[in-house]
């Protein structure tokens, strides 16, 4: 009987995405960890076989993972891969100097850029916990009360507290042309399962999620590939879908990048599935945007990126060139 180790946070919680997929499961016991460096210490003597973790903090400990010979082998299916805005009103219904408690950099930016009169603070300004299931729940009694207007945090937290305030996602909305969108901090709502080097990974493939490993990649080799100093700033989008979808989406909408990427000159369309990924970075006023996107087929994913990271460099590099840095904080 193999074991598990399982790691969770407010934002991510590993261990109820879990009981999704536990049917599925075959020959694993499980041990919730509650200090994540007792579980890379039980994975290293071999206590443990695999530890399910949220990708953020597995990014933040790359180097002490890359020394002790552990990998990144699999991902679990990403559920709401955004924020939310716990509101009355969504953003276009605010009023000047509506006041919303967030803690991500990027969110903040966002939300300037699509409102900029709105006056944004962080939960530590009002001595609130942005990680705990008592601070959000104080967030939320201060809406309801009219302290403040509203707060954000993961849509992942909102159902692991137990909230129940009227909420508004914070996402890229294909609907929403001409509005500018939200795109998600890297790693949101995603789980993975780490190993030493070489677990068979055969023995996880009825439970994890190709899609969701595909995103780990991708978002691992954007913040590889952009300087430290700017991975607060910096949204990364990554889906992937079956070309019918797509079309239909981008017919409805009229997205003539979606459209002139899928159709050739000759009006045809391979059924290939494709991915989407968008690249993005606000300034510190969320009035200055650079971002790069790009659709392709899957099994040309791993050739892609790279090229794309190239090109994503090559953008940086004239932008932080000028003078005042553009995007720096």
């Amino acid at each position: 009987m193999e074991r598990m180790g399982v790691y969770s946070t407010i934002h991510h919680p590993s261990a109820k995405r879990l009981q999704v997929v536990k049917e599925r499961i075959k020959d694993f016991e499980f041990e919730v960890i509650e200090n994540i460096d007792d579980a890379w210490t039980a994975l290293d003597t071999g206590d443990l076989d695999l530890i399910l973790a949220p990708a953020n903090i597995v990014w933040n400990e790359r180097v002490k993972l890359a020394s002790m010979q552990f990998d990144v082998i699999a991902a679990l299916t990403r559920n709401h891969p955004h924020h939310v805005l716990v509101s009355e009103d969504g953003l276009e219904h605010f009023p000047a100097g509506g006041v919303i408690l967030c803690e991500e950099p990027l969110i903040s930016r966002q939300i300037k850029r699509r409102r900029a009169k709105i006056d944004i603070r962080t939960y530590a300004s009002m001595e609130i916990e942005s990680d705990t299931t008592e601070g959000l729940h104080t967030a939320q009694n201060l809406v309801e009360s009219g302290e403040i207007n509203g707060f954000v945090t993961h849509r992942g937290a909102y159902d692991s507290a137990g909230l129940n305030g009227r909420r508004h996602a914070l996402h890229n909305d294909p609907e929403a042309r001409g509005v500018p969108r939200f795109v998600p901090i890297p790693f949101c709502d995603l789980i993975v399962v780490i190993s030493r080097q070489g677990y068979p990974v055969h023995n996880i493939s009825d439970w994890t999620d190709e899609h969701a490993l595909n995103a780990w990649m991708v978002q691992r080799t954007v913040m590889h590939r952009t300087p430290v100093e700017l991975h607060e700033l910096i949204g990364v989008h990554y889906r992937q879908q079956q070309i019918g979808p797509i079309l239909t989406e981008a017919e409805r909408v009229n997205d003539l990048f979606v459209l002139d990427n899928l159709i050739d000159p000759e009006g045809d369309v391979d059924d290939e599935p494709r991915y989407e990924i968008i690249v993005e970075l606000l300034s510190e006023d969320g009035l200055r945007t650079t971002s790069m996107e790009r659709i392709g087929p899957i099994n040309r994913l791993d050739i892609d990126i790279q090229f794309m990271m190239n090109d994503w460099n090559n953008l940086l590099e004239r932008f932080m060139a000028k003078e005042g840095g553009f995007i720096r904080p």
